[in-house]
């Protein structure tokens, strides 16, 4: 298509790094479907999105199980594995790190979740128009009034730390991460990283510094320097976005210009091989591990769990959802060509009423229309859910995903 057209798709869902959090997570009916070998390319049923995976598994990870009481597997139940060790690019779900690290932090006493923050300091993070309308969406659930290009209109008011973590999770809100990361500290990062036993997790660099190595105005990127970036190293790729989201931070001017450069002029798919490669990756084995040991109160010590289960149940607020789990907690993220949900829940009726069951998905190197597909349909964390619930289903796909 013409550029035009991915430009105006630009404007709505660029950089999200998280839209799928925008969209309430709840479990429709499921519409029954036989399988096909027939190539799918937009799912609409549990079925079909199996099919696809089955069909694009050199660029898809899955691992789910029951756990028992200290997060290790189940073996009672079925164990899906599907290149579990894989590292792939994660979007938002990379936030899960940081809130670790930021319970951490509150549980130590070195950060204050009371204490009151200008949300001109929040907002220092803030580039509108490439976070999906998380940021504008934090602002209005938190009933604080926002210009057009969505800063708040008294800079000056403050608000809880707390609500910048909720804003991370809640909205994903890339403002509220980056902030909480300039707070934190990169070696306290690092220490998270190795303190969760994650092991095939990259650095979490600040998400400013990630888009700007793509929408850097001294040096925007087009389809002619594209090959240049994608050559960069992991070691480049760490030293180009600490510098830049330094320069950010420090430079009022340049930030400004930053704010108010135009879109991108990638095409969708081109978007999909940049962030790829330069975003953080982690494997779903690391974070169902993760979200096993979170589910059950026993990731680094029961105050950190419980301080990230306050964010990460986000979905229990949903009216409805309150009759399927006693429990549900998630964190999902998106960029183009990329989808990924880690998610733990407890399912309040059932045969696995009594589990805590782990399900992570995720997806790189979408082709275009099955990306923009998902973002409309979220099948992927219907197909999840139905993963989570249903011991039938579940044990179909681990049958089927070999």
């Amino acid at each position: 298509m013409t550029n035009w057209f991915w430009m105006f798709i630009l404007m709505i869902v660029l950089v999200g790094c998280g839209g799928s959090n925008i969209h309430p997570t709840v479990v429709p009916s499921v519409v029954a479907a036989t399988a096909t070998s027939a190539t799918i390319s937009n799912p609409q049923t549990s079925e079909q999105m199996l099919e696809f995976m089955r069909q694009h598994a050199a660029n898809t990870s899955m691992v789910s199980y029951s756990t028992n009481s200290d997060g290790s597997i189940n073996q009672a139940d079925p164990v899906i594995q599907f290149n579990a060790e894989m590292p792939l690019p994660l979007a938002s779900t990379m936030k899960i790190v940081v809130l670790a690290s930021y319970a951490q932090a509150v549980e130590a006493g070195t950060l204050d979740p009371e204490e009151p923050i200008a949300l001109a300091d929040w907002e220092l993070w803030y580039w509108p128009n490439t976070d999906g309308g998380a940021h504008p969406a934090a602002l209005k659930r938190l009933e604080i009034p926002a210009d057009q290009r969505g800063f708040a209109n008294d800079p000056q008011k403050t608000v809880p730390l707390k609500t910048l973590a909720q804003a991370m999770i809640f909205e994903s809100d890339n403002a509220a991460t980056d902030y909480l990361i300039d707070r934190l500290g990169m070696a306290a990062l690092d220490q998270t990283i190795t303190t969760l036993g994650i092991q095939q997790q990259t650095k979490i660099l600040p998400i400013m510094g990630l888009f700007l190595l793509v929408m850097n105005p001294d040096a925007p990127t087009d389809s002619s320097t594209l090959p240049k970036l994608l050559q960069l190293d992991q070691a480049n790729i760490e030293q180009q976005a600490l510098a830049l989201a330094e320069r950010y931070k420090t430079e009022s001017t340049w930030r400004e210009t930053v704010r108010n450069q135009g879109q991108l002029t990638l095409t969708l798919a081109e978007q999909g091989q940049v962030f790829s490669h330069i975003m953080p990756k982690g494997s779903a084995n690391d974070y169902a591990n993760v979200m096993a040991l979170v589910g059950n109160n026993r990731l680094i010590s029961p105050e950190v769990s419980q301080t990230m289960r306050e964010y990460l149940e986000w979905p229990m607020t949903i009216a409805g959802n309150e009759a399927l789990f006693k429990h549900f907690g998630t964190k999902g993220g998106s960029l183009p060509a990329i989808l990924t949900e880690a998610m733990f829940v407890q399912p309040a009726q059932g045969e696995w009423a009594d589990r805590t069951r782990v399900v992570v998905l995720f997806f790189n190197q979408l082709p275009d229309a099955t990306w923009l597909g998902l973002l409309q349909t979220f099948m992927q964390q219907q197909f999840a859910v139905q993963v989570a619930l249903e011991p039938a289903f579940a044990q179909s796909v681990a049958s089927q995903l070999k």
